[in-house]
């Protein structure tokens, strides 16, 4: 008997660990060559593999090695499954290419998945110890009569895994936290508890890998009373999700709740219900100095054409809701009855506006210059190359809030009118730069 052995294959690397090292396992996979191998379509491959010598010492984190060990028995069955079909089919054949491509693919999807369930298994087992000793100083604070309640609002740059996304529901219900969780692009976690349960819980997704990930708000409440820290709760004792559109559900819940203040400190906008007076007053208190990363700031912009409109606005609004900013898409046509307007014959004059920080405005302005947001004549991807800046910089009105009105599928469509009104709420200036280009326009 022949033997073809594949020393040192890779089955993954693990994520970062606490320490941000990287552990790697390394697995030894043996194919033997029965003696009519590859003539004979009975001479299947015999497919085995061992822990390498080298992954015998306990890897850092301790996950990865048993998460290993229990892969194995998977990627022997995925790869002999393999060399069965290859000699079924071929009526016997070479099948070590194959197997060993086979194995390649299983470390880049199936292994992936087991790491990821032992880590977050691994998660939950180390919060015991840790709630542990959170009950203990919970117990002492209650020696004391003294209980806090806290509250967290986390912003990330995206929630998708589904791991991720039960992992979050399980240690929000193991600590009894409230609140809601919207996942896609941003994502964002609102939680409500104990105060030391909300710290716990900050520490332990803090250890999970993220593209971005911080605690941009936090409230805290001592309750002397004798109440129950339950009736002093605003958001809901359970824990809910919201989908990836659902930015204004998650908004209007928080003002419902009276924690719109805390919903806007995320998304780092101002509370904006203020008049342009109080504004101006404002900017002459604080005369001499210069704040970049303020929330009064915007961009008005006239878009050509959208030759991919569909397309081209759902870019518009991941990217902006990736920066916290406001997107306001308005659609105007010559006819002002835009229910009855023949919208074949009657191309569109298209507005954006973008609102937020001056930071973050700018970032979408590069981002939109330099992606390929629509389509041209021959519908391949390309630059926006005909939008023109009708005003940027600060603004002294009114901000529209983040809501489904503004730059939904459904309210695009706008007279110029409306559309007048609306930017004289947020910049009496900007509505004057529009009438004056509306007017050379016609």
């Amino acid at each position: 008997t022949s033997c073809c052995t594949r020393s040192d294959t890779r089955t993954g690397i693990t994520t970062d660990a606490a320490n941000n090292s990287h552990a790697m396992v390394k697995v030894d996979l043996s194919l033997q060559m029965p003696p009519s191998y590859p003539l004979r379509e009975d001479a299947i491959l015999i497919v085995q593999a061992s822990l390498s010598t080298a992954s015998q010492q306990p890897s850092n984190p301790p996950f990865v090695r048993k998460a290993a060990l229990n892969a194995i028995p998977q990627l022997v069955e995925t790869c002999q499954r393999t060399a069965i079909e290859v000699a079924h089919t071929q009526g016997g054949g070479e099948a070590v290419w194959s197997v060993l491509c086979r194995a390649d693919e299983w470390v880049d999807t199936e292994w992936e998945v087991i790491l990821e369930e032992h880590r977050c298994n691994y998660a939950v087992t180390t919060n015991d110890s840790r709630k542990s000793a959170t009950e203990t100083i919970r117990g002492n604070d209650n020696d004391n009569d003294i209980i806090k309640l806290g509250r967290r609002i986390i912003y990330s740059h995206h929630i998708i895994a589904n791991s991720k996304r039960r992992d979050i529901a399980t240690l929000t219900s193991r600590y009894k936290l409230g609140g809601y969780m919207k996942i896609g692009w941003p994502g964002i976690i609102l939680v409500e508890g104990n105060e030391m349960d909300c710290i716990t819980f900050v520490d332990d997704i803090k250890r999970w890998r993220w593209q971005q990930l911080q605690v941009r708000g936090e409230e805290q409440k001592v309750i002397l009373d004798g109440t129950s820290l339950d009736s002093h709760r605003k958001l809901p004792q359970h824990f809910e999700e919201i989908g990836e559109d659902g930015l204004s559900l998650f908004a209007n819940n928080c003002r419902e709740a009276n924690l719109e203040a805390l919903f806007l400190t995320c998304m780092k906008i101002n509370d904006h219900r203020t008049t342009a007076v109080e504004v101006k007053e404002n900017r002459h208190a604080g005369e001499g100095s210069t704040n970049h990363g303020g929330s009064n700031y915007g961009v008005l912009v006239h878009v050509d054409h959208m030759n991919d409109g569909k397309r081209y606005r759902k870019w518009l609004r991941k990217t902006c809701q990736a920066q916290g900013c406001t997107l306001l898409i308005r659609r105007c046509y010559l006819n002002a009855d835009t229910a009855t307007a023949n919208h074949d014959n009657n191309r569109a004059t298209i507005y954006v506006g973008i609102f937020g920080d001056r930071d973050s405005v700018k970032q979408v302005m590069k981002l939109w210059r330099t992606s390929r947001v629509d389509v041209d004549s021959k519908n391949k991807p390309c630059l926006e190359r005909m939008m023109d800046v009708v005003e940027e910089g600060e603004v002294f009105g009114r901000l529209p809030i983040k809501s489904s009105s503004l730059d939904e599928e459904n309210d695009l469509d706008s007279s110029f009118e409306d559309l007048d009104n609306l930017v004289m709420t947020i910049d009496s200036g900007w509505a004057q730069t529009l009438r004056n280009r509306l007017t050379i326009t016609e």
